[in-house]
């Protein structure tokens, strides 16, 4: 009985470890970089970045990106644009709030933000439960 317990409790903790970690599907300066973020694997294997766009208004930049959801349930998540200046720090960390989105099974959805000062140059989306 031992010797089982021991090689599924190491499964277990490797299991729990890994939903734990960050998620990063992208890496980042990666040309084409899809910037999406997650602290739970599961959700990020269920969403999907089908678009990116961006724009610049007046002085800030204006992002919008079409997230789709692979699963064929409902996702019920947060999600947050997060943004950094030229040497990677970010940019206004409190003006960006987690905004609640539900999105049916197979469907799209657009997010968006403008960018809080025009020193952000880069975004990361991050997403939660």
């Amino acid at each position: 009985m031992k010797a089982i317990l021991h090689p599924l409790c190491a499964l277990l903790l490797a299991a729990f470890l890994a939903g734990c970690s960050a998620s990063n599907l992208a890496r980042p300066g990666d040309e084409g970089e899809v910037a999406l973020h997650s602290n739970n694997s599961l959700l990020a294997n269920r969403l999907a970045v089908e678009a990116l766009r961006e724009k610049t208004v007046g002085d800030l930049l204006y992002v919008q990106a079409t997230l789709e959801n692979g699963w064929k349930f409902e996702l019920d998540f947060q999600y947050k644009i997060k943004w950094f200046d030229r040497g990677g720090f970010e940019v206004a960390p409190e003006s960006q709030p987690w905004r609640q989105l539900v999105m049916a099974g197979r469907s799209q959805s657009n997010v968006q933000a403008v960018a809080p000062n025009p020193s952000a140059v880069r975004y990361e989306i991050w997403v939660r439960e």
